[in-house]
């Protein structure tokens, strides 16, 4: 993250002491609720020493293999994903050891699951590819449902939508054909991601509602929080606000009751793209400093180049074009490392409709130019319609000058 930006205090700069009631009230939980990842990560940290002090740790057999898979589902879960990686790993060294196939595969890809949220992108594939070969071995349909699913979050979060698009469709096929409805409700919920992002709203928001009854159904508290949020995603598209809103509070809700910090963090962050869409700038940056926290916390650096964009749009609003462009810049040197062509774009996008705004009209023809070339990369038609009406709108003006 660059020095020229101190966020804490951009952010402190931000805060009104007037707030509107009614959004205030739908995000009181939301602004209030602790993370408490320290304390339960003491407490995991805290039996593992007493495994240790009773001798059923530590010595090397099976057993170690079970406690060490147990306390990398532990980190992942707070999103502690270095030492999850560890844990998965060590359990992997003892499953090869002791030549235990079914484990192999099952650490291989929880692995690559880990692997894809940290960004390391080619290892997570690797390992997800290795995964994949090891159930086809054992004749595992579920474990490969599995793998291929999350394969295709891997190609969605490096903007490979075509390459997703097809891995989410093995992973539909294979798991209807296994009977495997939680399954079949992640490659769905994932698929309409995808749908969203190519303009097909109405399509992803009659998959969303689909996963909701299925994670209802088998009891998927995290995949429920997911599906909430992702349907909020489509209605504000919509500009359905309302909707959405309602929404991200259920999905909140959900996720706060099982520690899903990814999700708590995505929609404190989306609460904040509907306010702005409201013209409402006075709560976007407690809940940017939210979800700031958590992505600054878990390692999650596309979330917190989101973050900054969001904060550049809550300063163009209030025309202080400085610092607005020099987050922008920010958002995109994050963006950057982690190669997300989607958010690239986002950027490119917001920093030319602030510069239009400005006057900085030359700037503003190339920042909107390269999110109109990003957005044809991925296929994100609805963007490029928006973007597409940015540079004739420019150019209008400038004919009529």
């Amino acid at each position: 993250m660059p020095e020229a930006s101190n966020i804490d205090a951009l952010i402190e700069g931000l805060r009104d002491v007037q707030k509107d009631a009614r959004i205030e009230d739908l995000l009181q939980t939301a602004l209030s609720e602790p993370i408490q990842t320290e304390q339960r990560l003491q407490q995991i940290e805290g039996a593992l020493e007493t495994f240790k002090e009773h001798g059923l740790f530590g010595e090397g057999d099976q057993r170690d293999i079970h406690i060490h898979r147990s306390l990398g589902r532990a980190y992942e879960q707070l999103s502690h994903l270095e030492k999850a990686f560890e844990s998965y790993e060590t359990a992997l060294e003892l499953a090869e050891r002791f030549a235990d196939t079914p484990t192999r595969a099952e650490l291989l890809s929880w692995n690559g699951r880990v692997l894809s949220k940290w960004g390391r992108f080619e290892e997570a594939y690797q390992a997800l590819q290795e995964s994949a070969d090891a159930f086809k071995g054992l004749d595992d349909i579920k474990g490969q449902a599995s793998v291929a699913l999350k394969i295709g979050v891997l190609l969605y979060r490096q903007s490979d939508y075509d390459r997703a698009q097809v891995a989410l469709q093995d992973t539909l096929e294979l798991a209807e054909q296994a009977d495997l409805p939680a399954t079949v409700a992640g490659a769905n919920n994932n698929l309409a991601v995808l749908a969203t992002i190519r303009g097909d709203l109405d399509g992803a928001i009659e998959r969303y509602e689909a996963c909701l009854v299925a994670y209802e159904h088998v009891g998927n508290q995290r995949g429920l929080a997911s599906a909430y949020h992702n349907l909020g995603m489509a209605q504000a598209d919509k500009k359905d606000y309302s909707t959405a809103m309602d929404c991200y509070e259920k999905g909140f809700e959900v996720a706060r009751k099982v520690d899903h910090l990814v999700v708590m963090a995505n929609i404190h962050l989306s609460m904040a793209e509907v306010l702005l869409e409201m013209g409402n700038s006075v709560m976007v940056p407690f809940c940017c400093s939210r979800a700031l926290d958590i992505y600054k916390k878990t390692g999650n650096q596309s979330g917190e180049a989101d973050t900054y964009r969001l904060l550049g749009n809550t300063f163009a609003l209030r025309h202080d074009w400085e610092s607005a462009q020099q987050l922008f810049e920010d958002s995109l040197e994050l963006i950057q490392k982690v190669g997300n062509k989607l958010g690239a774009a986002e950027a490119q996008r917001d920093m030319g409709r602030m510069l239009i705004h400005w006057g900085r009209k030359n700037e503003a023809a190339d920042a909107l130019q390269s999110a109109l070339d990003g957005f044809k990369e991925i296929g994100a038609e609805g963007d490029i319609t928006q973007v597409r009406e940015l540079i004739d709108g420019l150019q209008a003006a400038e004919d009529n000058q």
